[in-house]
């Protein structure tokens, strides 16, 4: 990733001009909100894809086409003669660059992809997985449209209802709760009695999938600062605040600005001037971001040359790995990345002796995290559940003592714990049902009367008089 920095900010005409449309106590809120701004170029995303397409290239044949929005009265991706629409002239952003590399990756790799094939090239070569490729995904909205654009054909439709046909979703970010929203708008079901369920047809591969909710993951120690500068935005409309579907990503390609980041980035008004308009990068923004980040870059090779370098995301599986973390799927949920993103870094890490088989800490993984904890981010430890020890009652205030049991109205001096109440340690149940309140005067202990016997009229025996 590219980002900005405070010279960046300070010596740029245009962002200070941006700034000045701000409150006086709000513009260090707005200049943290581009400091954590991540910028893809043109070239990353390009190798990013091609390296992703490479993994496909032993399977059998796959078709590609680039995920575009369609127009209101569009009803299907296939013409009647089983042809993919025509693209308009007009420009569509991200799709034209992805479109570019199909057609490279075409060439490059020949007879492993079809780039945008119809229906009769998918029958007569047996396609079987078909990757639909995207720069990045919010809510899910426009993969889904287009999928279910594309089952509104019957010879489609019958593919992917006997399963004959999988669906690759290929997007460089994308959001974790994209995929329930997709899932519950494509055709078909993921219900256990299903021969051919959804998940298994659908598949989704991204590198930098991330949770909505967790913003400071994104947007650093001051994220509830910035989103609250996002929501006081009058100028911007309430569903632009905070992008589209509220989803307030912070990446953004020099080929496409996409429509989830904060509305104040991109969103044109009368008393309202965004710093990336009509949703582009400006030249000046490229050239800076390329001016400065090659510096940038030559200085962390001569600072770090000699060091181990291994990426952010893997150290946040080495400690999860450290924690006692085993299985994949765990992994992935604890660093928010797709299954198939963690088992590729815990390659890398068995490589580098970081990690066993068995996924544990090597002696070199367990040193590494030694050296570096001044590196790593600080997590913000969340306290809105902690009740402090103070507020509890303990258990020498409500629970009476085993040898006063006749003595319920008074208070115990002390608890001790037996060796029959459990281990040590460990609080028997008994003394943890206890309530708070004193006992009721009324339950006084008596002591149990003999059976009568059946033969005696008179009843048992009484106290002598």
């Amino acid at each position: 990733f590219k980002t900005l920095n405070s010279d960046m900010i300070e010596d740029s005409v245009y962002i200070q001009r941006w700034l000045e449309q701000f409150a006086p106590s709000d513009r260090m809120t707005a200049e943290s909100l581009l400091l954590n701004l991540r910028f893809i170029s043109r070239d990353e995303y390009s190798k990013w894809l091609l390296l992703k397409l490479s993994k496909y290239v032993d399977n059998q044949p796959c078709a590609i086409y680039a995920i575009r929005k369609f127009e209101k009265g569009q009803n299907s991706l296939w013409k009647q003669c089983g042809r993919v629409q025509y693209r308009p002239p007009q420009t569509q952003g991200s799709e034209d660059l992805v479109a570019l590399i199909i057609s490279n990756a075409s060439r490059q790799y020949h007879g492993a992809f079809l780039d945008h094939p119809s229906l009769k090239d998918l029958r007569e070569k047996k396609i079987r997985d078909i990757l639909l490729i995207d720069d990045s995904i919010g809510s899910g909205d426009r993969v889904s449209k287009f999928i279910k654009l594309m089952t509104n054909h019957p010879t489609f439709n019958s593919w992917w209802s006997a399963g004959f046909v999988k669906i690759h979703v290929l997007s460089f970010a994308r959001t974790t709760q994209s995929r329930n929203n997709i899932y519950d708008k494509v055709p078909g079901s993921d219900h256990g009695k299903r021969k051919f369920r959804l998940s298994k047809k659908l598949l989704f591969d991204s590198d930098f999938p991330y949770a909505i909710n967790n913003i400071q993951r994104r947007w650093g120690l001051n994220a509830d600062d910035i989103s609250g500068l996002c929501d006081r935005a009058e100028q911007i409309p309430k569903d632009r605040r905070r992008g589209y579907g509220g989803v307030m990503s912070n990446i953004i390609f020099y080929h496409s600005v996409p429509n989830n980041i904060p509305g104040v980035l991109f969103c044109k008004r009368k008393n309202w001037d965004p710093l990336f308009p009509k949703r582009g990068l400006p030249n000046w923004c490229e050239e800076m971001l390329e001016k400065y980040g090659s510096k940038k870059q030559e200085e962390q090779v001569l600072n770090k040359k000699f060091q181990l370098q291994i990426s952010r995301e893997a150290v946040d599986l080495l400690y999860s790995i450290k924690k006692g973390i085993r299985t994949k799927t765990a992994l992935a949920r604890r660093i928010e990345r797709d299954c198939i993103f963690v088992f590729d870094e815990l390659q890398k890490l068995i490589q580098m002796h970081l990690v066993t088989d068995s996924i544990r800490l090597t002696k070199t993984g367990n040193d590494y995290l030694k050296r570096n904890k001044g590196d790593i981010r600080n997590k913000r430890l969340d306290y809105s559940l902690y009740i402090p020890k103070s507020w509890c009652a303990g258990q020498v205030d409500i629970q009476p003592s085993v040898n006063e049991v006749h003595k319920p109205h008074e208070q115990t001096d002390s608890a001790q714990i037996h060796d029959a109440d459990g281990d040590s340690g460990e609080l028997s149940l008994e003394r943890t049902d206890a309530m708070a309140t004193l006992s009721p005067s009324s339950v006084i202990t008596q002591v149990s009367s003999l059976p009568r016997k059946s033969d005696d009229a008179d009843g048992p025996e009484g106290l002598n008089e």
